[in-house]
């Protein structure tokens, strides 16, 4: 009986509430709620161990489970954005606060939320990495160029490689005067930092 009072009561007051917020607050409540069920959807899974695969989050692209290569924008990143976007801006507008000013709030701490999550997934990684694969016994073997690789050691590329018997895809330079396209075979000349190639053509 007190269980369904309070249950009662408590869609009274969302009922209510809702209905008073103007179109752009919902709006802005839609996206946060959304992203924060997605959030604990996420929370709950990496609980029981299911779809804590961290590399997934460092990949250029969504759906390429070998990409270790880091990278702000993620699933997990974005949904963090979303949910700190919308619970910043329907708060604000309900509260009267201009919409300008309330848009810019709310990206600004989506922002701040996308980034704390980068950070702490970054740190996750880069324990997890540490401990799993040995990127060092890349050097003299050899790989795919997954993403073109600029002359002259400049940043942007990427190289497919097989690290510890799993196949990677890791940040790649060379110091030679030409680009190296996408799908070429090269050989990882060095490991010049933890995670970095140094590669050259075959």
């Amino acid at each position: 009986m007190e269980t369904s009072y309070l249950l009662n009561s408590f869609t009274e007051f969302f009922t209510e509430n809702w209905a008073a917020l103007g179109w752009d607050a919902r709006i802005f409540y839609c996206i946060g709620g959304i992203a924060l069920a997605a959030v604990l959807v996420q929370a709950v899974l990496l609980l029981f161990g299911v779809g804590n695969d961290l590399p997934d989050d460092f990949s250029p692209e969504f759906d390429s489970p070998h990409d270790i290569g880091f990278g702000l924008i993620s699933v997990r990143t974005l949904t963090a954005f979303f949910m700190g976007f919308g619970l910043t801006g329907g708060p604000l507008l309900a509260a009267g606060t201009a919409f300008p000013t309330a848009l810019a709030s709310a990206v600004a701490v989506g922002c701040i939320f996308m980034l704390i999550i980068f950070g702490i997934m970054k740190a996750l990684y880069g324990l997890r990495a540490s401990g799993n694969l040995n990127i060092a016994s890349a050097a003299g073997t050899t790989g795919t160029v997954y993403v073109a690789i600029e002359p002259n050691r400049a940043a942007g590329g990427q190289v497919e490689v097989c690290v510890s018997g799993r196949m990677i895809t890791l940040p790649a330079l060379t110091a030679g005067t030409e680009k190296i396209p996408a799908g070429t075979l090269v050989r990882i000349a060095n490991v010049i930092s933890p995670n970095i190639l140094l590669v050259e053509k075959i």
